[in-house]
């Protein structure tokens, strides 16, 4: 891969290393004992968290914050507990993940993977029933993903259709089941994610 000096960013490292998480990023000496570790890379040999971390600390913002990447990681903690120079790669991935939103917020990059957009929307189910409503979940994840309720709907439809009237036909599924249940003091779920804020 190439590198243009001009392409650079130098202060990227310390924007994440202040951001909540990333304060060990410039411990790590490159070791490679996190990819070593990591199950995703069993997975998919392109996955690369000491690659990922290089390219934070030579500035790579743009790359770095655009690769599907950042959001591949599962935060089991296996790096995280195999590191030599405790960096905590779970904590970074998840600041990098921060950065990377706020630069999406401001239009500065394009999120392609769909994993914040199914955060966003199981963190609201939270918030809002105190509990995962799961086809309220759904629904809320599909519009962000396809961009509109119609286009959200007919995904949808082609997804979950066939396999939801077999189980509504066999009774596995009352009507009840579809409604959702909060439980009962959602106002102080409502009061903790107000004190955490976005």
């Amino acid at each position: 891969m190439s590198v243009n000096a001009w392409e650079l960013d130098p202060e990227f490292k310390y924007e994440v290393a202040s951001t909540p998480g990333g304060e060990n990023i410039m411990r790590c000496f490159q070791c490679s004992t996190c990819t070593a570790s990591c199950p995703i890379a069993d997975i998919d040999p392109n996955y690369n968290p000491r690659k990922t971390i290089r390219m934070t600390l030579l500035g790579m913002k743009n790359k770095v914050l655009s690769s599907d990447e950042i959001w591949m990681c599962a935060i089991c903690q296996m790096c995280t507990e195999r590191c030599p120079q405790d960096v905590k790669i779970s904590d970074v991935m998840g600041a990098i993940r921060q950065v990377a939103e706020k630069e999406a917020k401001k239009g500065n990059i394009d999120i392609k993977s769909a994993r914040p957009a199914f955060e966003k929307a199981f963190m609201h189910q939270i918030e809002k029933y105190g509990r995962s409503y799961e086809i309220g979940l759904t629904m809320e994840y599909y519009q962000k993903v396809h961009k509109g309720f119609v286009s959200a709907m007919m995904a949808m439809q082609k997804d979950y259709t066939k396999l939801g009237m077999r189980l509504f036909k066999k009774g596995k599924m009352p009507v009840t089941s579809m409604l959702p249940e909060k439980i009962k003091k959602t106002d102080e779920v409502k009061k903790i994610f107000k004190s955490i804020g976005d």
